[in-house]
């Protein structure tokens, strides 16, 4: 059994080279950056996948405020975040056996159909 599970969500600080699928987490992101590069802030997370070192989900100046974007039906409940990633794994599985170009956005959307 591996330690760091692929696709586990994590939270980390914002480097600067990440990149981002969806337009809004893509503006957020140089939001975050520019302010950042001017030093009006001083530090920024980022909710990533393992396996996905660049891919960003999220981005905030705060780490709760990260866990809060990425659950939708109950912000406190850690158990959330454990069962979307396994979704996402599991889902990771299946299209790696039929196909093995999958993309990480085609995960997250039928991630959140499911649920």
């Amino acid at each position: 059994m591996l330690k760091h599970q692929k696709c586990r969500p994590y939270i980390r600080r914002l480097h600067g080279n990440e990149e981002a699928h969806d337009l809004l987490t893509q503006i957020e992101l140089g939001f975050y950056i520019q302010l950042l590069q001017e030093k009006e802030l001083k530090k920024a997370y980022v909710l990533t996948q393992r396996g996905f070192p660049k891919h960003v989900i999220a981005v905030s100046s705060c780490k709760q405020a990260l866990i809060d974007k990425a659950l939708t039906s109950d912000p406190d409940s850690p158990e959330n975040l454990k069962l979307w990633s396994q979704a996402i794994q599991r889902k990771l599985n299946t299209i790696e056996a039929d196909k093995p170009s999958a993309s990480l956005i085609d995960l997250n959307e039928s991630c959140r159909k499911s649920s």
